[in-house]
């Protein structure tokens, strides 16, 4: 099921549909702000989604990053399409002759029909046999079209930006292709395009040779068919085969028989249901050379769907596993660290296992021909020619292993930049950069103004580092699906064994027509969005350095969060690439920098990228921690400089780590801010890179802030904790009748009660003197109080009596409850888990190991669910199964500790899920007086909470669990009256006498 909006300002690309409403909220801010455009400041713009709302909502919008990968995206996400929206030039000359770009044209862009177009192409046609060809060596007769035809001709070639960079793209594509499209063999095989039971004689592939303009010459190699027998489907004929991608293996010299063998992951080339295609390891034993043979059916063997996965799992295994890998000539095995010193000595080598082409039904798959493996290799003379002419010439920036490791491809001797790709991607991706570049010049010629040139190439250039993130030797190949991925398919530069190297000049996924067009596509978007904004500053620079002091309305940004993301080390990856091709284009100085990497941290200013980074202070964690906190409230401070006095501070957070929370809070306390609002807003994309193994939350917190008057006093935790109860009593009510459920319930209800603390500038603890209430203390009642309320609906079902939670049940009990309703016994993100363990005064570590409540998951991943395809596996130093970003309840029968429910660790008292599950053995093993001794003995049967946590679980549970329980249940009641009812649970009340 698909959820959409149907109508409002949420919905992206019904801007016109809904011009009416996006245009009474532009209104109605204006009106809040006295008739004229509030100004909104993101300090951490990053990609520019908080700004380009703020514009799609009539705002005046700074957006400022410290990072030059950031900056160009913002500019070409806000700048150039609110610059150039709604402007439209004549298409160039060039890409006129073009019929399948103009056929495209005419009915996308002008929205003709299928007869509308070909009277179209038909008169430009026409049209064009009366001009001189336009060509690199003479100006054009008209270089806008057919002005001198009449306005009708003129405005019918007249296009957006988003036209013009897809036909500037075509152009950097036909010079590109030109070039090098002799490195990219193409063959055709010999058949019909249509399958049928004809035979006819089988006759070898043939290479095919190519045009001038570098495309593969098929019809030659058809001449000798008349057009009656090539229209008749099922007559063979040659087909072309076109190049989808190139298997290759790394390679490395075996320690013991020095046979060189390649590291393959996983011998599985298509795996499907209806498709089972794999890689056949030989070793010639006299040359002692391991070869390939390609097996195009292995048959699927096993009685049932475990011995069909246990038998393919066997004949698809590899060399190489995460320990390292095994020579298939003598069977020593190398493990990690071996390989690891062979490629910090540069001899890790590389083979060619396959070739995936384009057939008529789907992939097909082909053993590498001479020509294919020579073609890799003879292009490293096109290389020195290319980067010879390209600023800064080869890639020899270093590659940075952070704290954190997310670039280990440095450990097997990947530190610098263009050792990420083959010779082959270098020269493809630095003739595109070079093409680019050259659109400045060549737009002369069409009198382009310097705004038009720079929005060209700026956009351009995004697409050459969308090519790049595809195009590098950290792309791995999908069984399951047959597709490639991507490098960037977790925040990391990753070391991969077997790497799969598209085709950028092909038409399949991962070229760099595809690149062009999602630009393009995007920036339909923002042009439409921006059409009417006020025009935005993008800024470069850091967070700490306000750009104006008390000039802004609202500030809105989504700051870093400590160690989650190393940014900067791995944006690194792009900025190689836009440093070349923006180069003396750009001029105000950002892309001229000699700099070789993006800005990280200088030790003399106490400055920039803020993130938690050991390595930038010689492995200091502590000093590493105290900058990355110091540097967030240097920049809260900032931010209240840079607004005005009725101005709101709005922070985004999606850390699944409370004391991380709890530290950026800190900071904007201190900074002078009163946190009055918090919203949880569910923006985060769960198939996105850092929802699958990273410390986020499915749901972003919003933080609401306002500057605490500088009259404020010191607060007492007491008379502050007694206001924060009182102001939040209602609201959780509010809250969960407006269906807010789980950690967004925790999140909601704790801006509301920081504003009780806040509002100090400091709290003071009224029986310890000298001391103070930390945020952490305070929100640990806070979430006490949300948790015990959340109990109690559980416990209670909601009823109209209910008024507080029952405070009384133990922290291990609470939290399995609150577990159990949200997640069930289904894995459950760990980011919520930690949040509800915290509140109840636990951590996931002690629900796992000490209570054994807990079961770790391991981190799942969109896409093809083959273990064998899953890079993660290439990760040298991931987690092991087990220990990812998913935790489960363990089962109540795979809890079997012996002292389970009669003694609890250390000495503490006993959960009451403990003596629970241990009544459930109990009873299982159909001992019942066994079940009554352990019920009498622990008071359980006068325990009326017992009794109502028990309820509660036969209303979460299902099948035999359920029945288990409620035969408990029953046989507590068949007992008869309770002489004792005990206590009152702190949400009942006494009948009336």
């Amino acid at each position: 099921m698909k959820k959409e909006t149907e109508g409002g300002i949420l919905h992206w690309g019904r801007e016109t549909e809904n011009a009416e409403t996006l245009q009474w909220f532009r209104d109605e801010i204006r009106k809040a702000y006295g008739g004229r455009a509030p100004k909104v400041l993101d300090p951490f713009a990053g990609g520019g989604a908080i700004p380009l709302e703020a514009m799609r909502l009539g705002c005046e919008a700074t957006a400022v990053d410290i990072n030059p990968v950031a900056w160009l995206i913002l500019k070409c996400t806000l700048e150039y399409p609110q610059k150039l929206a709604g402007q439209t030039r004549p298409l160039p000359e060039f890409i006129l002759r073009n019929d399948e770009f103009m056929t495209d044209f005419f009915k996308k862009a002008k929205g003709y029909s299928k007869t509308e177009v070909r009277a179209a192409m038909t008169k430009l046609h026409e049209r064009l046999k009366k001009r001189k060809k336009w060509n690199d060596n003479s100006q054009p007769q008209q270089t806008f079209g057919f002005v001198n035809e009449g306005a009708e001709d003129e405005g019918e070639l007249q296009a957006d930006p988003a036209w013009h960079v897809r036909a500037w793209g075509q152009w950097v594509l036909q010079q590109t292709r030109r070039d090098l499209a002799k490195y990219y063999p193409t063959y055709a095989d010999f058949e019909p395009l249509k399958k049928n039971s004809v035979a006819y004689e089988y006759q070898p592939t043939k290479l095919l040779k190519l045009k001038e303009d570098g495309t593969p010459d098929i019809e030659v190699l058809n001449d000798e068919f008349s057009d009656d027998y090539l229209a008749i489907e099922g007559n063979p004929r040659w087909v072309v085969k076109p190049t989808v991608a190139f298997l290759w293996a790394r390679t490395v010299a075996c320690k013991n028989c020095r046979v060189v063998f390649p590291l393959i992951k996983t011998l599985w080339l298509a795996k499907s249901e209806t498709k089972r295609i794999k890689l056949e390891l030989t070793v010639d034993k006299a040359t002692r050379v391991v070869g390939f043979n390609i097996i195009q059916n292995e048959p699927a063997k096993g009685g049932n769907a475990a011995q069909k996965r246990e038998h393919d799992k066997r004949v698809g295994e590899g060399t190489v596993t995460k320990s390292g890998g095994k020579c298939p000539a003598c069977g020593v095995f190398m493990t990690k660290a071996d390989i690891q010193i062979e490629g910090m000595n540069d001899r890790i080598g590389q083979t060619l296992t396959a070739v995936v082409v384009d057939g008529g039904n789907g992939k097909e798959y082909r053993k590498p021909t001479d020509i294919d493996l020579s073609a890799s290799s003879s292009i490293e003379c096109e290389i020195d020619n290319i980067f010879a002419n390209i600023p800064f010439g080869m890639l020899h920036e270093p590659v940075i292993l952070d704290a954190k490791g997310n670039t280990w491809c440095s450990l097997y001797g990947i530190n610098e930049f263009h050792k990420l790709y083959n010779s082959r991607q270098m020269a493809a991706l630095g003739k595109l950069v070079l093409s680019t570049r050259e659109i400045s010049i060549e737009g002369r010629k069409y009198s382009y103004d310097a705004e038009w040139t720079e929005g060209l190439v700026g956009l351009l250039t995004l697409a050459v580092g969308r090519l790049a993130d595809f195009s590098s030797r950290c792309v791995t190949w999908t069984s399951g699906g047959e597709f490639l991925g991507h490098t960037f398919v977790r925040w990391a530069l990753p070391f991969i064994w077997d790497y799969c190297e598209g085709n950028p000049l092909g038409g399949t996924s991962g070229n760099y027509r595809g690149a062009v067009e999602w630009i393009c596509r995007a920036t339909e978007h923002t042009c439409n969005a921006t059409l009417q904004a006020v025009p935005p500053s993008v800024l470069r620079g850091s967070a700490i350095n306000p750009p104006g002091t008390g000039l802004y309305d609202v500030i809105i940004t989504d700051p870093p969060y400590y160690d989650a993301i190393g940014y900067s080390v791995l944006m690194d990856f792009f900025y190689t690439w836009h440093r070349r091709a923006l180069h003396g284009i750009i001029k105000d100085g950002s892309y001229d920098s000699d700099q070789p990497l993006a800005p990280k941290w200088n030790s003399e200013t106490n400055d920039g990228e803020l993130v938690d980074d050991a390595s930038r202070f010689g492995g200091n964690k502590k000093v590493s921690k105290d900058a990355y906190e110091n540097g967030m409230a240097k920049a809260f401070v900032a931010c209240g400089q840079a607004l005005n006095s009725n101005g709101r501070l709005v922070l985004v957070f999606a850390h699944k780590h409370p004391d991380a929370w709890e530290t950026l809070v800190s900071a904007v306390i201190r900074a002078g801010f009163v946190v009055d609002g918090s919203w949880p807003i569910q923006t985060e994309r769960v198939a996105r890179t850092r929802s699958q193994s990273a410390a986020a939350l499915s749901s972003s917190v919003w933080l609401v802030c306002k500057k605490r008057p500088v009259t404020a006093k010191p607060g007492w935790d007491n008379k502050v904790l007694e206001e924060m109860r009182t102001k939040i009593a209602t609201q959780l009510r509010d809250f969960w009748d407006a269906g807010i459920r789980g950690p967004d319930f925790v999140w909601a209800a704790t801006g509301p009660a920081m504003e009780a603390y806040s509002k100090h500038p400091v709290v003071r603890k009224a029986l310890v003197d000298g001391e103070i209430m930390t945020v952490g203390e305070f929100l640990t009642h806070v979430r006490r109080m949300v948790v015990d309320y959340v109990v109690g609906q559980v416990l209670t079902g909601a009823r109209e009596k209910e008024t507080v939670a029952a405070d009384r049940l133990d922290e291990v009990t609470a939290y399995y409850l609150l577990h159990r309703y949200d997640f069930r016994m289904d894995e459950a993100p760990i980011g919520a888990c930690i949040l509800y363990a915290t509140a109840c005064g636990l951590t996931d570590t002690e629900l796992e190991r000490t209570w054994d409540i807990l079961v770790r998951g391991r981190a799942t991943s969109s896409g093809d669910e083959d273990v064998e395809s899953n890079p993660d596996d290439d990760d040298p130093d991931s987690e092991p199964s087990g220990s990812g970003s998913k935790v489960k309840l363990k089962a109540w029968d795979r809890r079997t500790h012996r002292s389970m429910g009669i003694e609890a660790p250390e000495g503490r008292p006993v959960p009451l899920i403990d003596r629970i599950h241990r009544v459930m053995h109990l009873w299982k093993s159909g001992d019942v007086q066994k079940v009554d001794e352990f019920l009498d003995e622990h008071g359980l049967r006068r325990n009326e909470l017992f009794k109502r946590v028990v309820q509660s679980l036969i209303e979460l549970s299902a099948n035999g669990e359920r029945s288990l329980l409620e035969s408990i249940s029953n046989h507590i009641g068949a007992k008869g009256a309770i002489a004792d009812r005990g206590p009152l649970l702190a949400f009942e009340f006494e009948e009336d006498e």
